[in-house]
């Protein structure tokens, strides 16, 4: 009887062209195999120095600039954990974040490691063509740039050392140049053996068989793996004042194809990624030159958000080697305001952002060509500023004595506070609003309410719209899901356990039970997954345990466990303190039934809410002369009320 009603709802030195073994998959067994025989400890041990701390392991982390070691390996758990940065997972997780591997290379190195055979697949065609169109356009595109680097001479060269780039800095960005010719590049390839298709589906080529870049020193734009992806041209100097060149744009930058997605997209990120995790900083500039100047002066941790206004995906590719951003754009109005462009970008994905405008009409790479490059970092020190101060000089100054434009002004700095996820950091950033405007800081706290209300209302769509992934941001966290995180959680590390020896019922089988009619209201879509895993694993007889999620396939499950699981340590969530829900820690593993219980009915009770709200939605909404349709949803409403009362008294909510 509740099976069928529990159905029913539903040292190991290899790079990576070693271990890349191209069109195939490793199959879901062998991929649970690797993960349960990697051992985190010896995974780790060959890029960290760990020591020994009771029953883990810490050192410090990789991924962030610290003094004090808050990375903890688990080996009882097979995890990591850094509870400085929050990145965490199993040992395929590791090696993606440090060694920038994809997940199936990840898993192609640790089955090497330890000696286990790759049991592979082949892909679906659909998958297999698409790996080869990849491939072979990530080829054409290896080939051209070398055509660019190869003519790279006379006015190319020139134009580059007069903007003070040495060989070695032209290497290292390999700086090319397209030849004034109809057709250098197509001719070329073509002759090669590559598809005048493939040269056009890259922009290289253009629909009448013209090559797109001529007469332009190139730049190849290149992935977080360092694979050329695109290139941009730069007019020569030389030809900016000829009237024929007029109508042309000082840059060309290609056009999107199937691996260049410019809004995802950072120029230099392959050369920067380690240099921002050493220095906890990421540098943002716009241009190709001004990048390039700052890597030449070993200012390394710089990225450009070239070709592009500053996009969510881009910050979220920072965010992943730190929380902390430094904007640095001309001094020119339209640098002030590519600043503001990107700003309230930043502060919603919780970024620590300064901001520093050069003086005009100055750049980076002409400021440091100037005033060399102890003058230069000195500046930047002296003139970085948090996003209020920015916004404030900017816009105050703006509006002058003006006070219309004075409340304007104000208006848009309260609606970057509000971005701002961190309550306490938005309470900072008001005071300080208050003291630079010298208005109330009363004042400024409720019309940043009023504000944060706002955005809600507007995002509420794109977060129900949107899939949730581990990469969103804090501020889409909503309230409920730390319950149902809290009760996975307990599901995973009790699961397995007997709780009816009479009836051969194990903790699994009996919570299931319990929420098997509220699992269609679940906020949070991993916990979805992961209780409707465990409904097939108990149908299964199967047990659920931690470690079957944490060497799962499925890399958003076996991350979110791994997190969750480590060190007896649940994911919090801000609301739960708001709720008086404190979750249990693993030294009240004894009374984890009592808990389990709590939980249920504290998931149930916020379902109820949930429906005793819509319910009186439709009571407002119904027409009074409807007197049927009134009294069936009152008394709907007085049984959620009831429902409501029962569970909040279990819980000590009322008495």
């Amino acid at each position: 009887m509740w099976r069928n009603g529990l159905s029913q709802c539903g040292n190991t030195s290899l790079n990576k062209s070693e271990h890349r073994i191209p069109f195939s998959m490793i199959t879901p067994s062998t991929t649970r195999q690797i993960l349960e025989t990697a051992h985190i400890e010896d995974v780790i041990s060959e890029f960290l120095t760990l020591r020994r701390g009771g029953a883990n392991l810490t050192a410090l982390c990789p991924f962030h600039h610290e003094k004090t070691p808050s990375f903890s390996v688990s080996p009882a758990r097979n995890t990591f954990k850094c509870f400085g940065c929050g990145k965490g997972g199993n040992a395929a997780s590791f090696l993606m974040e440090h060694e920038g591997f994809s997940y199936s290379e990840a898993l192609r190195w640790l089955a090497l490691k330890y000696n286990i055979e790759f049991q592979e697949t082949k892909p679906t065609p659909e998958q297999l063509a698409a790996q080869q169109e990849e491939e072979s356009l990530v080829i054409v595109n290896d080939f051209a740039q070398k055509f660019f680097q190869s003519n790279l001479s006379g006015v190319g060269l020139d134009y580059l050392r007069s903007r003070g780039f040495t060989e070695a800095t032209i290497q290292k960005f390999g700086l090319g140049f397209a030849p004034d010719s109809w057709d250098a590049l197509t001719k070329a390839a073509t002759q090669a053996g590559f598809k005048l298709e493939q040269l056009q589906k890259l922009g290289l080529t253009t629909p009448s068989g013209k090559d797109f870049f001529r007469n332009r020193v190139i730049f190849p734009i290149h992935n977080l793996s360092g694979k050329v992806i695109a290139f941009a041209g730069r007019i020569l100097s030389s030809f900016e004042s000829l009237s024929s060149w007029k109508d042309h744009p000082k840059y060309l930058n290609s056009a999107e194809s199937p691996i260049y997605h410019k809004s995802q997209t950072l120029y230099g990120i392959h050369l920067a990624r380690k240099a921002i995790r050493h220095k906890d900083e990421c540098i943002l500039v716009e241009g190709y030159t001004d990048l390039i100047a700052l890597h030449q002066a070993d200012i390394d941790n710089v990225v450009a958000s070239a070709g592009t206004a500053l996009t969510t995906e881009q910050l979220l590719l920072i965010s992943r080697f730190t929380p902390n951003l430094h904007l640095l754009y001309d001094g020119d109005p339209a640098g002030i305001a590519a600043a503001m462009r990107g700003l309230d970008l930043a502060l919603e994905l919780d970024l620590n952002v300064r901001i520093s405008n050069l003086p005009h009409p100055e750049d980076p790479d002409s400021f440091l060509r100037r005033v060399g490059i102890t003058s230069f970092t000195e500046y930047l020190t002296a003139n970085a500023k948090d996003f209020i101060a920015f916004k404030a000089g900017a816009l105050l100054n703006h509006a002058g004595n003006d006070p219309v434009k004075m409340a304007s002004a104000v208006h848009e700095i309260v609606d970057s506070i509000a971005r701002v996820p961190d309550p306490i950091k938005r309470s900072f950033f008001t005071k300080d609003c208050a003291s630079l405007t010298g208005l109330d800081e009363e004042v400024l706290t409720i019309e940043t309410n009023k504000a944060m209300k706002s955005l809600q209302k507007k995002q509420a769509t794109l977060i129900v719209e949107r899939p949730s992934t581990l990469s969103l941001p804090k501020a889409t966290s909503l309230g409920g899901r730390g319950i149902e995180r809290h009760l996975v959680y307990l599901l995973l590390e009790h699961g397995a356990e007997t709780q009816d020896a009479s009836e051969n019922i194990t903790v699994a089988e009996n919570l299931l039970t319990n929420i098997k009619d509220v699992l269609e209201h679940f906020e949070d879509p991993l916990c979805l997954r992961i209780c409707k895993e465990c409904i097939e694993l108990v149908l299964a007889k199967k047990p659920v345990t931690t470690k079957h999620f944490i060497a799962h396939e499925n890399l958003d499950l076996s991350g979110f466990a791994a997190n969750l699981m480590h060190e007896n340590t649940i994911i919090p969530d801000p609301h739960w303190e708001e709720r008086g829900f404190v979750p249990e820690s693993s030294s009240s593993a004894k009374h984890y039934l009592e808990s389990i219980a709590n939980a249920i009915y504290r998931l149930k009770l916020k379902v109820v809410n949930q429906l005793c709200l819509q319910n009186l939605e439709q009571i407002r909404e119904v027409s009074p002369d409807d007197e049927q349709a009134m009294a069936r949803l009152l008394s709907v409403q007085e049984k959620l009320n009831a429902a409501r009362m029962e569970l909040a008294g279990k819980i000590g909510l009322v008495r």
